[in-house]
């Protein structure tokens, strides 16, 4: 009785496995009527016959919608969920229900089932997925396709979060065919630093640097990473490398620069700067990099003159360097300011008489106007070139005023 029990069980499992295997075979069969539908659609859209083309999509649809239920059930039944067939109709369904609008909300995830897909079908039959390897990576660009185009409509409009996960699926979608989209890639680490997360930009930079994408711009957008992580050494170290292989790429210098600024190791770096300086006479940034670098008050190598000689090469390679005059009178300004300043707090009990104590003001008063007078043709030229700036107005109204030139001042009302 047992045996006889045994053998109508075993009988009764191949007729569920031969059911499961029609329904995988009527899901194939009904998304390529699918197909023929849509390739009428599409003719009828050729010659602008819009109201057939929808109604062959609409049936398509119906015979999608079956296909969908019927490879569901086989995905799902355990006589054929680990066929490599299966998984291969599946992710052909699932791709033709995410490449037609129109299918859409039969399931708006099928391009993350297409790809799961292929990844349970390496696993379960690596022979047929060698088999129909070229078949199934076309579904998979574009997937990938699909994904970055996506991503470069949000980058276009401003979406920069939405465009990185675009091109983080682009990049995904190509790696589960052991590929690589490069450009995806790229600007998956665009986006990622327009956005603040400067780690997804380090990761992606430095998995480029390792696929063999070596490129100045990979390179910079790399050490900008670790220098926003706050990973100056790694940054350096960086820098270094690629300095080395492009030495003359203007972009890695000015990472460079911006690098040992923010680690507060300018002094380091000024001799290169100035010899980028005297090579690109074109570009008189350099100079006033320079001038930036001894005019930072709370570097170890602060020099007002050094910073005003720098400025002053600058101008003298472009006569309408707006920055250079603008940051070379603010120096003086502010040197004036710091004086008049330490003048007021002056306290007269330090003195032997109050004549002494004016004295020691006055002169102080007078210094601090030797620098506002050096500092006022600087913010008459600035004023000159960037008229609608209210700080400049607001500078050069102010050191007329300290100067007594009311009249100049009044003119700025």
């Amino acid at each position: 009785m047992k045996k006889v029990l045994l053998l109508l069980a075993l009988a009764l499992f191949g007729q569920f496995a031969i059911a499961q295997d029609m329904k995988r075979q009527d899901a194939n069969n009904y998304q390529r009527q699918a197909q023929q539908l849509i390739d009428a659609a599409d003719d009828y859209k050729a010659v602008n016959k819009m109201e057939k083309a929808a109604k062959q999509m609409s049936n398509a649809k119906i015979l999608m919608q079956k296909a969908k239920a019927s490879i569901d059930a086989a995905a799902q039944h355990e006589s054929t969920m680990n066929q490599g067939k299966t998984w291969h109709y599946y992710a052909v369904i699932y791709y033709k229900i995410g490449a037609y609008p129109e299918f859409y909300d039969l399931d708006p995830d099928a391009y993350t089932k297409v790809l799961d897909a292929v990844e349970k079908l390496k696993q379960v039959d690596r022979n047929y997925y060698n088999q129909n390897g070229q078949e199934l990576a076309s579904y998979v660009r574009g997937i990938d396709n699909a994904y970055y185009q996506l991503g470069v409509d949000s980058f276009n409009n401003g979406n920069y979060e939405d465009a990185m996960l675009n091109f983080q699926k682009a990049t995904d979608a190509a790696a589960k065919i052991d590929a690589v989209d490069d450009a995806a890639m790229i600007n998956l680490a665009t986006c990622a630093s327009k956005v603040g997360n400067f780690q997804v930009a380090a990761d992606t930079y430095e998995a480029l640097l390792a696929k063999g994408f070596d490129e100045p711009s990979i390179y910079s957008g790399l050490i900008n990473a670790y220098r926003e992580l706050g990973q100056g050494d790694k940054s350096v170290e960086m820098i270094e490398v690629a300095r080395i292989k492009y030495p003359e790429d203007p972009q890695l210098v000015n990472d460079m620069i911006n690098t040992y600024l923010t680690l507060h190791r300018e002094g380091e770096i000024v001799d290169q700067i100035e010899a980028m300086a005297k090579k690109y006479t074109e570009q008189p940034v350099y100079y006033f990099i320079l001038g930036t670098i001894y005019g930072n008050r709370e570097s170890e190598i602060y020099d007002l003159e050094k910073a005003l000689a720098y400025y002053e090469m600058a101008i003298a390679e472009d006569a309408n360097y707006a920055d250079a005059y603008y940051n070379a009178g603010a120096l003086l300004i502010d040197k004036a300011a710091g004086i008049y300043q330490e003048a007021n707090d002056k306290d007269p009990s330090e003195y032997s008489n109050f004549n002494a104590y004016l004295a020691a003001t006055d002169a102080m008063a007078a210094e601090a106007k030797s620098f506002d007078e050096r500092a006022l043709p600087y913010v008459e030229k600035t004023y000159e070139l960037i008229p609608d700036d209210p700080a400049v107005k607001q500078a050069l109204r102010g050191i007329y005023a300290r100067l007594k030139m009311m009249d100049k001042a009044k003119e700025l009302e």
